[in-house]
């Protein structure tokens, strides 16, 4: 049996909608919005996905990688290229990243270099790459204090770094050579590559109770508060990029993402309406000052709560933030998790990525809005709905059947069609139409069956007595007898080729999904007495037909029982099961 995966209803929804839109004009895109992706690397979130020298295997991924961004509308990509004081790039400050090769200082073979051949490629999508760094961080797993390779800088000068409570270790941002350590890491890669630009993302001070009270009493210079004394080291750091950026890179862009909220109003008199953690407090970083100050091209806040969220609202938050950027020239960008909309409970408002739509509209309805990210590439990997959704935010043309079936831009069953011949359920003909009104034949729709199941179609098996051996439908029918999915007229013919009522196809069906799933839902053939024709409904379908009233495919108040099913009917059965609002069945793995 094939490979089955179970699919979320809501989900299979989306597809459907989004499978419905038709195409989408290119003069809608704001050519000046920002439409950016992170990916990152440390712990194999995006790439590589798995550790290894092989250079085929890395540019290959890379590959991928952008061509996916590409098809799904983005026009930036956010690389992460020192997740932890290493490198996906040849560096003589920073050992190569064990998350790329395995071992830290590892290079890959062959001479390949990451950094380079994701700018190589980027560029010829059209897509703008900036390197995307962590500045203090030198482990992100306690694990990894004991493997850093010998020239790893946090070897060398020691002195410059701090072990943290959390148990990982990072560079002290009080140490002025830390820093400029820092500095010249980006001075190096700004000079040998054609980055679009520099980008830093949240993690700054590691929290309040940083061992760094020597260096405080060292370097206080008349701060007197440790948290204005850390604030000041950030914001020096800052300082430093930006002149490093600008005197070796005009034209490169230089911008922080930072924790959503900077101060809540009720701790600092200028915050925002949040009860959340504070990145002015707890990470001594003073994003509102970087923007004021103008030491920034641009500001990415992570906001990745949802609107109205209570304690921290992305309505709010990102109010508060245009106000923020208003009246300077730092240009304003939203961090979105969109991570969230991933594995997301029915009844979560990140359920099918739809909170993503309403934060971007949301976006895009602001003055002070200019663009925003999502966190990251393989949320979309991971969920091919989420995928097709950012196609539609992103404006990208999505081509429907429409455009290949002439024959049913004005049936009425036409999105269910779109929607069942993009997944592959049913399929259209060699002259290009689909021919809605043709009838339906048993035989035809065992196909319709295994696609749908994702059924692993098997070869040898027997068959009934009245298919014959090299009819197109012959080992299908075989599969789904052995798999019990059907079980004929009588047991030992199927009748193929005649044509299939309502009633016989939604028993093949009930039975099949009950074959394969095990149905456990209790019955209550009552709900047949809604339909006007309930007389005509066989004994034998009863039951199945009452299962599909009360799971919502039907809404009708007429069942047609004996009527012959034609193309259209059919695909519009189908895709109401898999829009059913209570079902939870198992369907093919491609969903559109």
């Amino acid at each position: 049996m094939g490979h089955l995966l179970k699919k979320s209803v809501c989900i299979l929804l989306l597809c459907f909608i989004l499978l419905s839109i038709g195409s989408i004009s290119y003069g809608d895109i704001d050519e000046n919005e920002l439409k950016g992706i992170w990916v990152a690397s440390v712990f194999g979130i995006d790439y590589p996905s798995k550790a290894t020298t092989s250079s085929e295997a890395l540019s290959a991924e890379a590959t991928k990688i952008l061509d996916n961004i590409v098809d799904m509308g983005f026009n930036t990509v956010f690389l992460q290229v020192r997740p932890s004081s290493d490198a996906l790039y040849k560096s003589s400050i920073y050992p190569w990243s064990h998350y790329l090769t395995g071992t830290q200082g590892l290079a890959p073979e062959g001479g390949f270099d990451p950094l380079a051949y994701f700018i190589e490629e980027a560029h010829r999508r059209g897509l703008a790459l900036h390197a995307w760094i962590n500045p203090y961080r030198v482990t992100a797993a306690t694990g990894d204090n004991a493997r850093l390779s010998p020239d790893h800088p946090a070897l060398k000068y020691s002195e410059l770094t701090v072990l943290h409570t959390d148990g990982k270790i990072y560079f002290n941002p009080g140490e002025p050579v830390a820093r400029q350590l820092i500095i010249d890491g980006i001075a190096e890669i700004l000079q040998n590559y054609k980055v679009d630009g520099i980008h830093m993302d949240d993690y700054f001070y590691p929290g309040t109770n940083f061992a760094d009270e020597e260096t405080f009493q060292k370097y206080n210079a008349g701060f007197g508060n440790i948290g204005d004394w850390r604030r000041n080291n950030n914001t020096e750091l800052v300082k430093g990029i930006q002149a490093k950026v600008k005197e070796l890179r005009s034209d490169a862009k230089f911008g922080i993402s930072p924790f959503g909220i900077w101060a809540n109003q009720s701790n600092h008199p200028l915050g925002s309406d949040t009860r959340g953690s504070e990145t002015y407090y707890k990470m001594f970083a003073d994003t509102r000052l970087w923007v004021k100050e103008g030491y920034l091209d641009y500001i990415m806040p992570q906001i990745y709560w949802s609107i109205g969220y209570e304690i921290a609202d992305y309505k709010k938050i990102l109010s508060w933030w245009s106000d923020v950027v208003s009246g300077t020239n730092v240009k304003l960008y939203i961090g979105q998790g969109a991570y969230k909309a991933v594995d997301a409970a029915p009844s979560s408002e990140w359920y099918n990525g739809e909170e993503i739509r309403r934060q971007v509209s949301l976006n895009r309805e602001s003055s002070g809005v200019s663009g925003y990210s999502m966190y990251t590439y393989n949320s979309f990997m991971r969920n091919p709905s989420l995928a097709s959704l950012i196609k539609q935010i992103n404006h990208v043309r999505i081509e429907t059947p429409s455009d290949v079936f002439p024959d049913i831009i004005t049936v009425p069953q036409r999105k269910s069609i779109e929607y069942v011949t993009s997944a592959g359920i049913i399929k259209g003909y060699d002259d290009g139409k689909f021919y809605p009104y043709a009838n339906i034949r048993r035989g035809d729709f065992v196909l319709m069956l295994t696609r749908m199941f994702d059924l692993g179609v098997e070869e040898g098996l027997s068959n009934f007595d009245d298919v014959k051996l090299g009819t197109y439908y012959y080992n299908e029918i075989a599969t789904a007898k052995a798999q019990k999915l059907i079980s004929g007229v009588d047991g030992i013919h199927f009748a193929p080729n005649e044509n299939i009522t309502n009633q016989d196809l939604y028993v093949m069906t009930y039975r099949a999904l009950n074959q394969m799933k095990g149905l456990d839902k209790e019955i209550d053939e009552s709900v047949l007495g809604g339909y006007k024709d309930e007389n005509q409904i066989a004994e034998y379908a009863r039951q199945a037909i009452a299962y599909f009233t009360e799971i919502g495919v039907f809404t009708k108040d007429m069942i047609c029982p004996k009527t012959i099913v034609d193309r259209a009917n059919a695909a519009e059965f189908i895709a109401n099961i898999i829009l059913a609002q209570d079902s939870d069945l198992y369907f093919n793995e491609y969903i559109g």
